[in-house]
């Protein structure tokens, strides 16, 4: 015994819709290639992809914003030194350019040295130019105030530079947390007369 198969309900001429029931845009393309990029399209639009046209202006536009961000927080000028994170040391500015610093110690002797200053890289040698005058006079004071007996020694040097070292600091003062100056360095000879 089989079973009859159900019946299948007659099927309606196929109607083609109305102007009203059509959708919006351009008719259907009876080529079949054509057909396909197009509904290509219509699914990229639908699945919210950007034309190629468009992708280029939005990634233009992003990296501009994330340069005008970094410009805004002094990335791309100059890096901020919290205190204790030294900034990298820079360049050596030599002090006075003309010629050795000549001074009378404490005692009546002679003492001359060429003086030059380890800058960090957050100084600037052209601002540092105005303040040579108060920075020479500094050095001065200190090898003015010891005596032949204190610059002799090696650890008497060491304590001369370390004051001139505090004064120029002081007169300079910091920049972004940082100190400008980090040594004070004897150059070309260092010489004491009795």
């Amino acid at each position: 015994m089989s079973m009859p198969s159900p019946a299948t309900p007659p099927q309606a001429p196929r109607s083609w819709p109305t102007r009203e029931q059509r959708p919006a845009g351009p008719a259907p393309a009876s080529d079949p290639k054509a057909a396909k990029g197009k509904s290509k399209e219509k699914d990229d639009a639908a699945e919210g992809k950007p034309k190629k046209k468009k992708l280029p202006l939005l990634i233009g536009a992003v990296v501009l914003l994330a340069l005008i961000g970094f410009k805004e927080k002094g990335l791309f000028l100059k890096p901020h030194y919290q205190p204790g994170h030294p900034a990298p040391d820079g360049v050596v500015y030599p002090l006075p350019t003309t010629s050795p610093i000549t001074v009378t110690t404490a005692d009546g002797k002679l003492v001359q040295t060429g003086i030059a200053l380890q800058l960090t890289t957050v100084a600037n040698s052209k601002e540092l130019a105005k303040d040579e005058p108060a920075i020479e006079n500094a050095v001065i004071s200190v090898l003015g105030s010891d005596t032949y007996a204190q610059l002799l020694s090696p650890s008497g040097r060491a304590a001369a530079q370390q004051a001139m070292l505090a004064r120029i600091q002081q007169i300079l003062g910091p920049v972004d947390g940082s100190p400008q100056v980090v040594q004070v360095l004897f150059t070309g000879s260092f010489v004491l007369q009795q």
